[in-house]
């Protein structure tokens, strides 16, 4: 089972946020390594960035205003595959109309 190190703000650790995000990881077939564990008291960052180094994959969470913490963009950086745990999309998608407009802006359309 592929490893996914799970980067997200201390301030969601213990939340149902943070518990949907592992059950989602794991429904993707993930074994979820979370540093917010009894097991990693007393790490500072640099563990966290091996421990996130160890894994096949980090899935990150921002904060709700798609501001990433400092840590976190530690850990993104510590890795070379990651991807974002979706947030805010309704506020965040563009309707068929922008969509057109912002291809034809940068010259797909």
């Amino acid at each position: 089972m592929p490893k996914c190190y799970y980067a997200h703000p201390m301030s969601i650790y213990d939340t149902a946020q943070e518990k949907r995000d592992i059950d989602l990881l794991q429904y993707l077939g993930f074994e979820v390594v979370n540093p917010n564990r009894a097991q990693y008291t007393g790490y500072d960052m640099d563990d966290f960035c091996n421990l996130a180094r160890t894994c096949d994959v980090v899935a990150f969470r921002a904060l709700p205003d798609g501001s990433i913490t400092s840590g976190v963009a530690e850990e993104i950086k510590a890795h070379w595959a990651v991807f974002e745990l979706p947030s805010a999309i309704s506020r965040r998608s563009l309707t068929v109309t922008e969509t057109l407009e912002a291809l034809h802006e940068s010259g797909q359309r």
